[in-house]
């Protein structure tokens, strides 16, 4: 029998289109107050997000006599006849997404003096509030009444970083408005009002600043303008940040496009923060109910536009000069980076400190083998040589080895990791004569928070050192300085996309992955050696926990028959 389903289902359903996540529901309240007109957003979560999400700003508000309304279903302020959705410039317009959020939490509304409670999308209490200026919005408990989808939520430092994730995309688009993010009553993000280039700074680093291109470029009546990286850069994924009419969206078309155009230039992953102004007519954002899609009359016009203005950027990148920061980034750190003294390192000195790095655990890469088990496959013949600088060619009995230096290294660490995070023990560092500076991005910086003690036990020490900057005074013993800062980078991106549940075992594959030598790096006799024997010593040598072969083996007699 078919029947017609009451509202509240109805209203779930819709709620799990519109709001996969908690950054979903900030992402989509911040762009309610954009609409606004607010000049300063205020957001902070709690356990990310999942007990509260409160997004304070200062813009035109909600009418009284609306504040109801404004969690009903297809209730908007932005459209009046279906003729508007081709000439949008706001950022909302569909009407669902209060509603969603309304329909799967306890919220609170207070604007131009009143306020009023939902639970379950249902109004429980309108009265007074001292707020007349702006609109709070309280998000509580979301996904109290949908406990299935709450399963399927990360870790809250993983939420957290989402949220910063979106939150830094919709800051650089409106580099007029302050932003500010608090998670668990601790600071993560602060952006004043200022230029684009001083946004960039504040959301990317001004390690990033200091090698972007600009670009400008019109086409099709298409124009094309923004930076673009004139090199690779610290981590492994950066995903473009694209804007089209100051609204942030991700298009694999116009990825592609700027992929295309360093295709000639090598290998790179670029950082590329890409806006795109266009006749409103000629694309469509109503193709899903959480706006990341975009639709364009003319693919294949954007996409040459877009290959076009990246390419021309890359190409002069000599006549272009590099975007002036003297006066863009922000001079003083916020009292809450000085205030973080959880990471500071009280003394230092040139030599080891024995609290900080105990005599036995400053070792060198030919000792580490010391840490291991007992060998159970005969030791091979000490003379090694190197292939490709990629592959390690020894005598082990009656047979020839050829091992994968990068797959045997990072089999090595793993397992040493995962010995040590299990154990509570720290594996061996090195403490650095002279510090380096590795600036993190923003996003990165809950996942940091979260992974400190691990951090820590892997050999990494750090210290605060400005916005979005930590100074590394100790690296793992293995570590070459130079990659250090790639490492711990490429270290806490894997941690926040890993889907691995064993928790020790996620952070020791992804310490191995980002700091095993790699594929092209020429290696001396002695660590040829060190890394044959210290992966011979091991329980099983022959694959990586992902299941790739780390090396091949040839008897004399297979030898002798290839002949």
């Amino acid at each position: 029998m078919i029947q017609v389903l009451p509202d509240s289902v109805i209203n779930q359903i819709a709620a799990g289109e519109v709001i996969e996540r908690p950054s979903s529901a900030v992402k989509e309240l911040v762009e309610n107050s954009l609409d606004a007109g607010a000049t300063q957003i205020k957001i902070s979560v709690r356990k990310g997000g999942k007990d509260l999400i409160k997004i304070i700003d200062n813009g035109s508000g909600i009418d009284p006599d609306d504040i109801e309304k404004s969690v009903l279903r297809h209730a908007t302020s932005k459209l009046r006849e279906a003729s508007d959705l081709f000439k949008l410039s706001t950022n909302g317009f569909r009407g669902e997404a209060l509603s969603s959020i309304a329909s799967i939490s306890k919220l609170d509304i207070e604007s131009n003096g009143i306020r009023a409670e939902f639970e379950g999308g249902v109004l429980t209490y309108k009265g007074d509030s001292a707020i007349t200026t702006g609109t709070t919005i309280a998000v509580n408990d979301l996904f109290f009444n949908a406990p299935v989808r709450a399963d399927f939520l990360k870790n809250d430092s993983v939420e957290s970083s989402r949220i910063l994730d979106c939150i830094v995309r919709l800051a650089m688009a409106n580099e007029n408005v302050r932003f500010e993010y608090r998670a668990d009553n601790r600071m993560l993000f602060c952006s004043e009002k200022g230029s684009l280039q001083s946004r960039i700074s504040d959301c990317l680093g001004a390690s990033v600043v200091r090698i972007l291109k600009e670009v400008q470029w019109e086409e099709f009546g298409i124009k094309v303008w923004g930076f673009v990286s004139s090199s690779d850069t610290e981590g492994k994924r950066n995903i473009p940040y694209i804007f089209l009419q100051k609204r942030p969206i991700y298009n694999a078309l116009i990825a592609k496009a700027i992929n295309q155009a360093y295709a000639p230039y090598g290998d790179h992953s670029p950082i590329a923060v890409i806006f795109l102004d266009m006749p409103l007519e000629t694309f469509d954002v109503n193709v899903h109910p959480a706006k990341r899609e975009v639709r364009f009359s003319r693919d294949s016009a954007v996409f040459s536009a877009v290959n076009h203005a990246v390419h021309n950027a890359l190409q002069n990148a000599i006549s272009y000069p590099s975007i002036s920061i003297v006066n863009e980034l922000r001079e003083k750190a916020p009292s809450y980076v000085a205030d973080n003294r959880e990471w500071r390192v009280e003394s230092y000195s040139a030599k080891p400190s024995s609290e900080l790095f105990p005599d036995d655990r400053i070792v060198s890469l030919s000792t580490l083998n010391s840490q291991l088990s007992t060998p159970n496959i005969s030791t091979p013949s000490p003379d090694c040589m190197q292939i490709g600088k990629s592959y390690i060619v020894c005598e082990q009995g009656q047979s020839m080895l050829i091992i994968d230096q990068h797959r045997a290294h990072k089999l090595i660490l793993f397992e040493r990791a995962l010995q040590a995070l299990q154990s509570g023990e720290n594996l061996a560092s090195q403490e650095l004569l002279f510090p380096e500076n590795v600036e993190i991005p923003a996003v990165l910086s809950p996942i940091l928070d979260a992974q400190k003690d691990e951090i820590k036990k892997l050999g990494f020490y750090l210290e605060p050192f400005g916005v979005n900057t930590w100074r590394l005074r100790g690296i793992p013993a293995h570590l070459r300085i130079g990659v250090a800062g790639k490492a711990l980078i490429g270290f806490l991106e894997d941690a926040r996309e890993s889907r691995e549940s064993d928790l020790f075992r996620k952070n020791a594959l992804c310490f191995a992955n980002n700091s095993a030598i790699s594929s092209g790096t020429e290696l001396s006799a002695q660590e040829m050696k060190a890394i044959v024997s210290d992966l011979l010593s091991l329980q099983n040598p022959y694959e990586t926990p992902k299941g790739e072969a780390i090396f091949m083996k040839m008897s004399i007699e297979d030898i002798k028959r290839k002949f």
